[in-house]
């Protein structure tokens, strides 16, 4: 098994890392900006007994601004001061390394892109990348609550005219079109959002929004093979 380390800029914080990262992805959120002093965050997962710490730490805890208010506890080096990496106490078994602290060119390349509205203009993305930015689809929400659907599926398409990539936008405004009766242009965004991000069609397989669609033969055709 190959082993990697990744310590903070001084080396008194050092981290031995076994195997393969279970997801790498980028964060464009401005918190993570703010953390970094750069455009984005780049982060992986790993189990716990993957990871052995050396050296000493300190600790910083932010609360998410969502509405889940999670904890996150960010782990640095009492020395230069450089962020390694970071837990969630409510998610015990994970544990998130900063990827930049691997200084490795190697490492494998993130797969997803979140807080992606967010994101620097300049800042381009492999297409091998899935962007999403959930809190894209907060001003919709109480449309789509209150079973206003056919609002919600036009203001979800203005939304589109500027995030025209995003799978979970893509996915959410389908939702809406299918239960507002709106069958060719539920379909069309559904298949576009299972051309980016393959996982919707397993949403929308078992999803109760797409029940309107399940006679139609475009839409049958998505899940024939």
């Amino acid at each position: 098994m190959s082993t990697r380390e990744a310590s903070c800029h001084c080396g008194q914080l050092r981290l031995e890392v076994a195997g393969e990262p279970e997801w790498v992805s980028i964060c464009n959120c401005l918190a993570c900006q703010r953390r970094t002093g750069s455009a984005f965050g780049v982060q992986a997962g790993f189990k716990p007994a993957q990871v052995k710490v050396h050296g000493e730490t300190r600790e910083y805890t932010r609360i998410s601004d969502e509405a889940d208010r999670k904890a996150h506890v960010f782990r640095f080096c009492p020395e230069c001061g450089s962020s390694v990496f970071h837990t969630e106490p409510d998610e015990v078994d994970k544990i998130v390394v900063f990827v930049g602290a691997f200084a490795d060119p190697s490492f494998p390349q993130p797969s997803e892109s979140g807080y992606d509205a967010s994101r620097h203009p300049w800042v381009g993305l492999p297409d091998s990348v899935t962007a999403y930015d959930p809190t894209l689809w907060e001003p919709v929400q109480p449309l789509y609550a209150e079973g206003r659907y056919a609002e919600a599926a036009a203001l979800g398409n203005e939304l589109l005219e500027r995030y025209p990539n995003q799978a979970y936008l893509l996915y959410n405004v389908a939702c809406c079109e299918s239960l507002s009766g709106q069958a060719a242009d539920a379909t069309a965004h559904i298949a576009r959002a299972i051309e980016l991000w393959p996982g919707c069609r397993e949403m929308a397989s078992a999803d109760s929004d797409f029940d309107p669609l399940r006679d139609e033969p475009a839409f049958r055709e998505l899940f024939a093979t």
